[in-house]
């Protein structure tokens, strides 16, 4: 009887391993399917975010930046509206601004503003202005009809679920020196 019972003792060792290897053989079969499903969750997450709204409403220049040596500050006033059902966060915004060939501002700010849902912000992004490119930009400025402008960048947005989504913002044009000059009282014949 000894003999059977060392057989039967061998013989459920063995089952017991077999069944652990199966387990375990599950385990990695379940493994790369449940890396799947999670990873196509993503864009069912990226459909349900609605990217935020920018633009840039108003440039504040704070003095004259022909008669100063230090650099000019600006303050950039940016719209942010949030169109989801659940606040976001503006965690940085970078940029760059142009007056013909001249740039006269690049930089970026790090400053959390809160956007609440279905609600709009205003924001707002102190710029540093080169005052060595006036010179060269007024050259350009009063020798054409008319200059270009642009202020260029990014807002980013923090978003649960999503992370850090760049939102493009950009405002271009053009200048007429004179009608800048007529409005101001100074008039050309």
């Amino acid at each position: 009887m000894r003999s059977n019972s060392a057989l039967s003792g061998s013989a459920g060792c063995a089952r017991t391993s077999e069944i652990r290897i199966v387990k375990r053989l599950a385990l990695l079969l379940l493994l790369p399917a449940l890396l799947l499903s999670a990873s196509s969750c993503k864009p069912l997450v990226r459909s349900v975010f609605k990217n935020p709204k920018v633009r840039l409403v108003s440039i504040g220049l704070a003095g004259n930046p022909f008669q100063s040596r230090e650099p000019l500050e600006a303050i950039l006033h940016l719209s942010v509206t949030n169109p989801n059902s659940y606040a976001l966060v503006v965690s940085q915004v970078s940029y760059t601004a142009t007056l013909g060939t001249q740039r006269l501002a690049s930089g970026e700010k790090k400053e959390e503003t809160r956007i609440e849902a279905s609600g709009e912000t205003i924001v707002e992004v102190p710029v540093l202005l080169s005052v060595e490119a006036f010179p060269a930009a007024l050259q350009e400025f009063l020798g054409a009809r008319a200059v270009p402008y642009s202020f260029n960048g990014s807002v980013g947005v923090t978003a649960p679920v999503v992370g850090l989504v760049h939102i493009p913002f950009s405002k271009e044009g053009t200048i007429d020196p004179k009608d800048l000059l007529r409005k101001k009282g100074i008039g050309f014949n």
